[in-house]
């Protein structure tokens, strides 16, 4: 099944998502009309091309005659399918959803050029990358946080000394 992929931006051209939108099909007949059906377009292409009466002879030679018939040549009306009839056409038709276009976003990834000196392709002119700036709160967060961090290893410390201290004296109650 085949489909295209639609690409929406907004108002300041930033891409915001992609869409896979997926074909409705139009029936066309050998006249020209359009059908939402497959159905309802070949039964039309058939009464555009009727049967067509064909006049045959043959001979009544077989031993399983009825009485009364007679040997000899019968001619008979036989209603035959036209034969070069053509097929109904299939078209395909994708609907843009609103807001957006069937153009990639253009990039250095998809703007590639032929580089015929290093003989490879090269891709366009890379955008300079800024690193994003730090608001105001996310810095004083993270000063929050440091400070946090240097809280707890005192504590821990802290606790470690008093416990170095009554190990210390433990050791001073076994030696008196």
């Amino acid at each position: 099944m085949s489909f295209k992929i639609a690409y929406e931006y907004d108002e300041n051209k930033v891409f915001v998502r992609d869409s896979i939108v997926f074909p409705t099909f139009v029936y066309i007949t050998d006249d020209g009309k359009e059908f939402g059906d497959s159905s309802e377009a070949n039964v039309h292409q058939k009464e555009l091309f009727p049967f067509q009466e064909v006049e045959i002879e043959h001979e009544n030679l077989s031993e399983n005659l009825d009485e009364g018939v007679e040997i000899g040549t019968v001619k008979e009306i036989v209603l035959v399918e036209p034969i070069n009839v053509p097929d109904v056409i299939t078209k395909e038709i994708f609907a843009l959803p609103s807001n957006c276009t069937w153009e990639q976003a253009p990039n250095p990834s998809n703007t590639a050029i032929w580089d015929d000196k290093k003989k490879k392709w090269v891709n366009g002119e890379m955008p300079e990358m800024i690193p994003p700036r730090p608001s105001e709160t996310e810095l004083l967060t993270q000063d929050n946080a440091d400070q946090l961090m240097q809280i707890a290893e005192l504590d821990f410390k802290l606790e470690k000394s008093m416990q170095d201290s009554a190990d210390m004296l433990m050791l001073i109650a076994e030696v008196m």
